[in-house]
Parts: C-alpha cells; structure tokens; sequence
C-alpha cells in the first residue's frame, strides 16, 4: 500500500496508472466512436483486434436489453441492426467492464451500479437529443477519477468516503488533502488523456459544481446526484446537500417515478446484459 506522503498535481499520473488495465483497443475505440467521419469499417475492424471485447459487445448487443428476435454474429452486424450510436454506448459499457476484475471488492462495485445508473440518468435527460450518447458516456465515466484514487489506496480511501458520508463532509476537501486533487480534476484528467470530447471531459470535472458549462454537464450532475439519492454508491453528492434543496431535475425525476421506480429496473437490466 502506497505511503501516506500527500500526491501533488504534478504527479497525477501515478494515480492514472493505478487504473484496472483497460484494453488499448477499447481505449481506442471510446476514442473514435464519437468522430463525425468515423465510419462502420474503421469501428469494426479496430473492435476485431480485441477478441474478448468483441464478445462482451456482441453479448449486450444480443441481451434482452436491446429486445432483437435475430442473433446479431458480427461487430458490422451490430452496427447495421443497431446504429452507430447505440453501438457507442455497449462499446463503452464493455469496454469499462471487460476492465474491472472479475471478483471486484464492494466498493468497486458499488462504483459500477453508481456508474451506470448515472450515465442511465444522463441519456434519460437528453433522451431527444443527439447527444443522448455522448450524455451516457460522460455518465459513465464521470467517476473514474474515484476509481484509480481507491486502486491507489483502498482501505484508505474507502474509510476516507465512508467518513464524509457519515459526517456530511465534503468528500472533494478531504480527496484535495490528501491527493493534492479532488475526483472530479482527476476525472478530466484522465477522459482527456483517452482522447474523449471535450464536453465529456468536462461532464467528469463539473458533475459536483454549481456552474455548469453545458447540458451535458448538467444532466450528469443530475444523475450523480439521483444515483447517489437511490442508494447507487457514495460520489460525495451528499456534502452538497447541505447547501441546496434537492436540484429541480431530480426531485422532477422523482415526482415522475422514473428515479424510485424505472432506473432500478434499468440497472439490473444494464447488469443482465453484462453476464
């Protein structure tokens, strides 16, 4: 376990190389799928360098997510029966998932549902939207940067979240203390260095702010919040309770019964489609 000196700025790639090992061909991928010009070809045959990611596409791609009565047998295939952008959403729900270990501990998987049901949140906000896709991915991803900080030192970051959670204290503060960064700086650290649009990369720096620089950004502020609201993990969330009533976009959320009633129901489902 890593020593308790205090992580500067300059050295947050340590805390980048900490991160499960993700496939470069996914890394790749997440990289490209969102080019107006990348076309099915390049998609598909850069996903067929990856057997195993491939599968993991192919087997959400054929899950009872997506409701298909025809097997789907090849990457061109999917993109075909599926589209480009939903391809982009099960290219980057794999490829984070073919990344974790397969016994993860509980707060990594704790992180996961949170992950999901985040990116759930998002796409669900900016359902008649282009970006609905891109809104999924930054929802996703929103919280990596809590994902390499526990890879760096577990047992002590989880206590560290376990202890904001419980005493209402701003987990950013206490992240900053002992990191030299909060989750969030971290986060678009680590979606810029992927080669992810810029409105993703600021989605993962912004989702605990006040100002936000684009609906993007707000619809995963929106759905960190619903998600940890639900019970789907501890992103620090709750330390800006405090401070306002419930956001307007979730307690809509609530009042529609879409957080207390549909996201679970589409959580297990995203997870269903995994195994």
């Amino acid at each position: 376990m890593p020593g308790q000196e205090t992580v500067t700025l300059v050295q947050v790639s340590h805390l980048m190389a900490r991160l499960p090992a993700f496939s470069p061909v996914a890394l790749k991928l997440m990289g490209i799928v969102f080019r107006d010009d990348v076309s099915f070809a390049e998609v598909a045959k850069l996903a067929q360098l990856d057997p195993v990611l491939s599968g993991e596409i192919l087997k959400i791609a054929n899950s009872g997510l997506y409701g298909r009565r025809s097997s789907v047998r090849s990457i061109v295939q999917a993109l075909a029966v599926i589209g480009m952008s939903r391809l982009t959403t099960i290219v980057v729900t794999a490829a984070i998932w073919k990344g974790l270990p397969r016994r993860p501990q509980q707060f990594v998987r704790d992180w996961w549902r949170h992950s999901i049901a985040s990116a759930l949140v998002a796409e669900h906000m900016n359902v008649d939207s282009a970006c609905a896709n891109q809104a999924y991915t930054a929802g996703l991803l929103h919280a990596i940067g809590q994902l390499a900080m526990f890879q760096y030192d577990g047992e002590s970051y989880e206590e560290m979240v376990d202890e904001a959670r419980s005493s209402g204290a701003d987990l950013q503060e206490r992240e900053r203390a002992r990191f030299g960064l909060d989750h969030a700086e971290l986060a678009e650290a680590i979606l810029s260095s992927w080669n992810l649009p810029v409105d993703v990369c600021l989605a993962g720096a912004e989702h605990h702010s006040a100002l936000m620089s684009s609906s993007m950004s707000a619809a995963v502020h929106t759905g960190c919040f619903g998600a940890e609201y639900m019970g789907f993990g501890e992103c620090g969330s709750h330390s800006h309770a405090h401070a306002e009533s419930m956001p307007p976009r979730v307690a809509e959320l609530m009042e529609s019964n879409y957080l207390p009633q549909v996201l679970p129901l589409e959580v297990n489902r995203v997870e269903c489609s995994l195994l």
